[in-house]
């Protein structure tokens, strides 16, 4: 079996570059086992592709685990599995967005003290965003309103930022936190997503239609920072003015109602219940690739407990939980980033359902399904945007169903998770994911709902190997089904993404 390892990647101002890596260094296990034996890698350089000779022709795991994660020290990094009878797989060689030779870190102390005048009067609801897209990073920040905050975050109508110290913990599909070096090309870009009521005053009616209440956001200025080469463990100083974003209103006909009933399936009575739409800018042109994409524009929905009589005022109210319906809505989106890309909408709606803490707090956890759609916003906008891939169905542990608000104890540590295909749409790979609620406490505080890593595959049954569920542990799964995306190139990467994820509820072995 091999697995090819060219990785192909897209700096700012230049051509593409291949860089072969040998997957074995992101890894700290990676072996397949197949009919009860254990396959080492080699990496052949001369091929640049990962070989496993002497695998037989049957199904078999492709199991890794990744390097520990800076923000959990002390516990094992999280396992990934790919189940699969393919020869070739197509998981290594990918294309990325940024320059190959980038540094990273994993010193907590990392952080980037923020300096941007010229800003539009900051709101409540605002939010922040740094992104580099040489180093494929983008980290979302809220501004911090407590007055007993130390960290120089800009207060409510302020309209410059002074010295705003950030600790660096990006989101990015490199290894580590990558550091920004301008000497090297680096971008480094501040966002200031403006936000705001979809509707300044509901009245009458309105008071019973969740999307009275959605709140909408605009990238409405940037600034491009200015800094020295970032070092590991200390504070950089970046500096910048923000400039006015222009932007566009794209209408979009959002029907809402059947995403709802599509997360009916498991529980008719959804309980709590949200949707976002949001603009991201995707680095890849002619297709995806692997890289962070910074907001647009976006709006966010929630279910609403609504007066049954509008004309009624106080707490005294009798109530009724409505779910967003269907919606035209006007997308304001704004891009100031240069250089290719394609302006890409999300579409997703999730329900949630919230169970006590198994450690006893008072502070409810939440389990989680959604359905989202994804493709070129002006395709998108062409049409109704509907869901296009169903919840699997059926979906059981150790054959026995486990709605997403009951439990179910002794499953063991190795139950097998099954369930069949959803009922439209035609995924490309199933991702089985296993998350903990039990808390443990991470650099910046406690760490709830963490994922232990997931099991890629294209069969509708799976066992969970050793080393993901413990006795005395409380867990549940979530089942991706996903359109757009494979294992191997006879699926494709496409900007048309389609995914449902469906949930169980809280297992215990």
């Amino acid at each position: 079996m091999i697995a090819p390892a060219t990785r192909t990647y897209r700096p700012l101002g230049g051509p593409e570059i291949a860089a072969a890596r040998d997957p074995l260094l992101d890894y700290v296990e990676l072996a397949i086992v197949a009919v009860g034996q254990t396959y080492a890698g080699v990496y052949a350089e001369a091929a640049a592709r990962l070989e496993f000779a002497g695998v037989p022709e049957a199904v078999y795991q492709l199991r890794t685990r990744l390097p520990a994660q800076a923000e959990l020290p002390g516990l094992p990094g999280p396992q990934q599995v790919t189940v699969s009878p393919a020869r070739v797989l197509d998981i290594y060689a990918r294309t990325f967005a940024g320059r190959p030779d980038v540094a990273s870190t994993d010193d907590g102390a990392t952080a980037v003290t923020v300096s941007a005048s010229d800003m539009l009067p900051l709101g409540p609801e605002d939010q922040f965003e740094l992104y580099s897209y040489n180093t494929d990073t983008q980290l979302l920040v809220f501004p911090n309103f407590n007055p007993s905050d130390m960290s120089g975050s800009p207060q409510p109508d302020a309209t410059e930022i002074g010295a705003w110290t950030i600790a660096w913990r990006p989101d990015t599909g490199r290894v580590g936190w990558p550091l920004i070096d301008p000497g090297k090309g680096d971008d480094l870009w501040l966002g200031h997503l403006v936000a705001g009521p979809l509707v300044p005053e509901p009245m009458g009616a309105e008071l019973q239609d969740p999307w009275s209440f959605a709140q909408r956001y605009v990238l409405g200025e940037a600034a491009q920072l200015s800094l020295s080469p970032m070092t590991a463990g200390a504070a950089t100083a970046v500096t910048g003015a923000f400039e006015t974003v222009a932007s566009e209103v794209v209408s979009l006909d959002v029907r809402a109602g059947e995403f709802m009933a599509e997360l009916q399936i498991y529980d008719a009575d959804l309980k709590s219940v949200g949707c976002f739409v949001a603009a991201v800018l995707e680095p890849g042109t002619d297709h995806p690739i692997v890289g962070m994409t910074p907001n647009l524009g976006g709006i966010n929905v929630y279910g609403l407990d609504a007066p049954v009589d509008p004309e009624c005022m106080g707490d005294q109210c009798d109530t009724m939980f409505v779910t967003p319906g269907d919606r035209v809505v006007e997308l304001e989106v704004g891009n100031p980033y240069p250089g290719d890309g394609t302006p890409t909408l999300i579409v997703q709606c999730s329900r949630y359902v919230f169970v006590a803490d198994p450690g006893g707090g008072s502070v409810l956890d939440y389990l989680a399904a959604d359905l989202s759609v994804q493709g070129r916003l002006a395709d998108l906008a062409a049409g109704p945007i509907v869901p296009k891939l169903g919840l699997v169905r059926d979906l059981a542990v150790n054959g026995v169903e486990v709605p997403p608000d009951e439990s179910l104890e002794g499953v063991g540590v190795n139950p097998t998770i099954s369930f069949t295909a959803p009922k439209f749409g035609a995924p490309d790979v199933y991702t089985i994911t296993i998350r903990t609620l039990d808390d443990v406490d991470g650099i910046d505080g406690p760490v709830q709902r963490r994922s232990l890593g997931s099991i890629r595959t294209e069969f509708t049954e799976v066992t969970i190997p050793d080393g993901f569920l413990e006795p005395g542990g409380h867990y549940y799964v979530q089942v991706t089904a996903e359109r757009g995306r494979g294992l191997t190139e006879a699926h494709a990467d496409s900007h048309d993404i389609w995914v449902s994820r469906a949930m169980t509820g809280v297992l215990t072995p």
